[in-house]
């Protein structure tokens, strides 16, 4: 394992996340999880009233709201990467590499949490964005590494709630802030300012085919459709991610509903999905989506597809699930499976 946290020290991980809104009102956040070492996440319900220790000054924390997202158990601490809680409250953790600024020591009568774990802190104390705000005066995130895997993982967050409100926390200092998404999008490096300006070096990239044009005496025709793409970035690089994950969402046919919303983020969310041995790291690790994960505020459904499972599941924080007073780590099936028809 001591390998691995070498490695990853030096690798730049890649995810992005999608938030939008249907027809019927249904909102839903998914992301990609692009990572190197092999996470092996799965469905994870986290209960009320579950108690758990920072690793900082070994605090101890309840929930008070249950969760589900998707996580696993890392030595005798529960690493959760994103989830949707009881009260409509959505949190994915993305790498923010070379901007994040984290304090090295705890502060007395301040919320001292590690940046793996705030996403347990969140979900498990918030019930929407504005209270998450009015909390962040109090909370102070402090260098700790993920046990087993010895890193200390620099990370942003996007949070969305029943609202429809989209924002970010990006900790590239002390005092920590939210910042309004208005474009529903986030990938990594650099911050969100800069991704939203670079948008407008693609005001030509439309879904409408471009129109015949005249050189002298030649008329130039398409070659075929899609010319009102050209332009549009196809590799995968936070910006050229970001830029297409913009476009598709804006343009997509509008979900009705929460089940066509779904289908809508994985079309979203393929367009930026990483195969194996596509990205290859300066230490020769190869970097991949490992699982697209789904949440919706309404129904507090968490819907999850492995790398090798195309199927996709899901969780719904159901009144019996939220009376458990335990944590549960959903099992997935082994790979995937194609079905014949007749």
């Amino acid at each position: 394992m001591e390998m691995y946290g070498d490695y990853l020290k030096r690798c730049c991980h890649m995810c992005t996340g999608v938030f939008t809104k249907t027809k019927d009102g249904t909102y839903l956040l998914s992301r990609t999880m692009d990572f190197v070492f092999p996470l092996e996440p799965s469905p994870l319900f986290i209960p009320r009233g579950f108690e758990w220790q920072a690793a900082v000054k070994k605090a101890s924390f309840n929930t008070q709201f249950g969760f589900v997202g998707a996580g696993r158990l890392l030595g005798d601490t529960y690493f959760v990467a994103d989830g949707v809680n009881e009260k409509g409250l959505s949190v994915a953790e993305l790498y923010l590499p070379g901007e994040v600024y984290y304090a090295e020591h705890p502060i007395n009568n301040k919320v001292n949490v590690a940046p793996h774990e705030l996403i347990l802190w969140l979900l498990g104390t918030c019930a929407t964005i504005e209270e998450v705000e009015g909390k962040l005066a109090d909370l102070h995130i402090v260098s700790a590494m993920i046990p087993e895997l010895n890193i200390v993982t620099p990370l942003h967050w996007i949070l969305t709630d029943l609202t429809g409100r989209c924002v970010v926390i990006e900790p590239t200092e002390e005092d920590l802030s939210i910042k309004e998404n208005k474009i529903g999008v986030m990938t990594n490096t650099p911050c969100l300012e800069w991704h939203i300006e670079n948008l407008r070096n693609y005001l030509h990239v439309r879904p409408k085919q471009y129109e015949p044009v005249r050189f002298g005496e030649y008329i130039a025709n398409p070659f075929s459709q899609g010319t009102g793409t050209t332009g549009l970035p196809g590799g995968f690089t936070p910006p050229e991610r970001f830029v297409r994950a913009a476009f598709f969402k804006e343009h997509i046919e509008e979900a009705e509903n929460e089940e066509q919303g779904v289908y809508n983020h994985y079309h979203i969310l393929s367009t930026v999905r990483i195969p194996k041995g596509i990205v290859v790291t300066a230490a020769d690790t190869v970097d991949y989506s490992q699982y697209v994960g789904t949440m919706c505020n309404n129904s507090k459904t968490y819907y999850y597809s492995a790398y090798d499972q195309h199927d996709i599941v899901k969780v719904t924080l159901t009144e019996e699930l939220l009376a458990r007073t335990t944590p549960k780590q959903f099992e997935l099936a082994a790979k995937f499976k194609v079905h014949a028809i007749e």
